[in-house]
């Protein structure tokens, strides 16, 4: 477990989770109220941000996304395996961002999951692209922000 609190993976899983909760923040009440203001984003936000990335550093869902890639035959680091281990994540953390999402926004009762129904292919292709775009993105700004990863000697 060490391996994850370093400063350099850190630094990836917050920018990551960063990316992915600004967009799910302007998608979810999109799709779902057909509205976006400031408190409505920030809102989301603030209740997304903190648990998504916590739940992201205490469960191992790369790890688990990095085997099940494994288990396709996929190469490491490759575009591939990447694609399918972000799967796994987008998967795992859309359903729960989702369902937290939609019960802070509208609340819990007859209605939610009708709601949850409704949202929930547009969150699970909004956490995978913009996952995407943090995994594919996140080893040179955490290189800039923090120099090399552990191990990795220093670029000229």
């Amino acid at each position: 477990m060490k391996a994850i609190f370093n400063k350099f993976n850190l630094t990836i899983n917050i920018y990551i989770s960063l990316i992915i909760n600004i967009v799910l923040s302007i998608v979810l009440p999109l799709k779902s109220v057909g509205m976006l203001n400031p408190a409505i984003f920030f809102k989301g936000f603030i209740i997304a941000f903190p648990v998504s990335t916590i739940f992201v550093l205490l469960v191992p869902l790369n790890k688990l996304g990095d085997k099940i890639a494994g288990a396709f035959g996929l190469k490491p680091n490759s575009a591939g395996f990447k694609l399918v281990s972000t799967a796994v994540l987008a998967l795992i953390l859309g359903t729960l961002m989702c369902m937290m999402m939609v019960a802070i926004m509208a609340g819990v009762g007859p209605w939610y999951w009708d709601a949850v129904k409704g949202v929930y292919p547009t969150v699970l292709i909004s956490v995978y692209l913009s996952a995407l775009v943090g995994v594919f993105t996140a080893f040179p700004v955490a290189v800039k922000l923090c120099g090399p990863p552990p191990g990795m000697p220093p670029q000229e």
